[in-house]
């Protein structure tokens, strides 16, 4: 059977799990569910989905009014909601598969759309009568297959912005030893320069420029330990155009200079490959 309330919610809800799945919409304000230790941000009109024995919990924001919707279902009657045509869904939905549904301001239809339904599903009489049961359960699947939709879109969009950081991050590899920068990379992969250096530093944990010059020392570091070509002209070879600033980050780096990496290398009769 299908559970439904919806509460304004004045304080936090601490850890637990229960056998039921619980399905959340914010009808209004904003709020932050942690489920299994990974955090959710939801604002008005964003939805998650918390499979049943799930731990999970609800932090509220003390500076506006929250209000959810809570929809709670047992697993076999949720199997019940089951189609041919939506079986996939439901099981990756049961799984854990397509948690959240926290869309950007270019789903406002979508984010419309999920508020018109839940407030729907909110002014149902309680009743079993099996009309009224039936009503609410199209009503619920109907909000589940939004947020399946608007989920999916979301991964895409994720493994999207992905695909093109590694692009962007091939193309640095490849080409770090020329005279590169922020703004190049960026129209490599089609984005603006703000929008790329966020989502870069997201990808790989550096901004862009600190990638660069961890790959310029690096590179510097191979060459010092595999040849006996001058200092200076292995550090333009490796990208640098400035010998203070060469210095400056390859001490930072490895903490000594390029002649001391050298000597220490030898001495130790460690071989680094180019």
């Amino acid at each position: 059977m299908l559970w439904t309330s919806s509460v304004v919610l004045r304080r936090d809800i601490e850890q637990h799990q229960h056998n039921l799945h619980e399905f959340v919409v914010c009808l209004k304000g904003a709020v932050s569910i942690t489920i299994n230790d990974e955090s959710h941000q939801l604002l008005s009109g964003h939805s998650v989905f918390i499979p049943a024995q799930y731990q999970h919990s609800i932090t509220t924001d003390k500076n506006t009014e929250t209000k959810l919707l809570f929809a709670c279902i047992a697993p076999p009657s949720f199997d019940n909601l089951s189609t041919p045509a939506n079986s996939l869904y439901l099981k990756t939905l049961s799984k854990g598969g397509f948690l959240t549904n926290n869309l950007n301001s270019s789903s406002q239809h979508s984010t419309q759309g999920m508020q018109k339904i839940a407030n729907e599903l909110e002014i149902q009489p309680i009743s079993s009568s099996p009309l009224n049961v039936c009503l609410k359960e199209n009503l619920y699947l109907r909000l589940l297959l939004i947020h399946i939709s608007n989920a999916g879109y979301e991964q895409q969009a994720n493994a999207q912005s992905s695909l093109r950081m590694t692009n962007a991050q091939d193309w640095i590899n490849n080409n770090y030893t020329m005279d590169i920068t922020l703004d190049k990379v960026a129209k490599q992969v089609n984005l603006s320069r703000s929008h790329f250096a966020r989502q870069f530093r997201q990808h790989t944990g550096f901004s862009f420029i600190e990638y660069l010059l961890k790959l310029r020392c690096d590179a510097v570091a191979k060459n010092l330990a595999s040849s006996n070509t001058d200092i200076t002209e292995i550090a333009f070879a490796s990208g640098f155009s400035n010998l203070s600033h060469f210095y400056r980050h390859f001490k930072r780096r490895y903490g000594i200079t390029p002649g001391a990496f050298r000597l220490m290398i030898k001495h130790q009769g460690v071989t680094l490959r180019p």
